[in-house]
């Protein structure tokens, strides 16, 4: 499973929201690529809906748009 580390509570709602989208995309096509880990969590978060709402995976396309 993907991890997430974050700092202080400035970002908790954000992290939990993350968890929450990652949990889901997980079950529905296992787990995420390993690039996610070299961006910004509103970035995977934006990703990760994405692929949810299209129904498809996350691809490196994904990652150059």
């Amino acid at each position: 499973m993907f991890t997430i580390t974050t700092s202080p509570d400035a970002v908790q709602p954000l992290r939990s929201k993350l968890s929450e989208t990652l949990q889901d995309y997980e079950r529905r096509f296992g787990s995420p690529p390993d690039w996610l880990d070299d961006l910004s969590h509103g970035r995977i978060l934006a990703l990760i809906l994405q692929a949810l709402k299209q129904g498809t995976p996350l691809t490196a396309a994904d990652y150059l748009h």
